[in-house]
């Protein structure tokens, strides 16, 4: 510890103040604890490597649809990948071949009971 004083007392102001707040941080995260946690969070070991239900989840899986994901088999793996909005982009292809690759998410939402939004992004001016 006076190792540690004499080096903090050679400091100019600025650093010292800045080293200090480090070492108040330092206590307060290793405080009788194995390493560093988080203060009035909820968060655990147990809640990070044991799975967790995804049926209330919050957080939404946007994806593109282009012509590598159009057919039934890629848009089922999307969905079991988590996404739950598709996002059709009309600056590209006509209404024709988007309404088909609709009627194809459609059936894979179908298939694997999950329901799916649908995102329209519409040309610009």
């Amino acid at each position: 510890f006076d190792f540690y004083k004499s080096e903090l007392t050679n400091l100019p102001k600025a650093g010292l103040k800045t080293d200090l707040s480090a070492a108040k941080m330092e206590s307060q995260t290793n405080r009788g604890s194995s390493g560093p946690e988080l203060r009035g969070s909820s968060i655990s070991l147990h809640k990070i490597t044991h799975e967790t239900d995804v049926s209330n989840r919050h957080t939404k899986i946007v994806c593109t649809l282009g012509p590598a994901c159009w057919e039934v088999p890629q848009l089922e793996k999307l969905i079991d990948a988590g996404m739950s909005i598709a996002r059709f982009n009309f600056s590209h292809g006509d209404h024709d071949g988007h309404l088909a690759c609709l009627n194809r998410l459609r059936q894979a939402a179908k298939n694997k009971g999950t329901p799916v939004a649908v995102m329209l992004d519409t040309k610009g001016p």
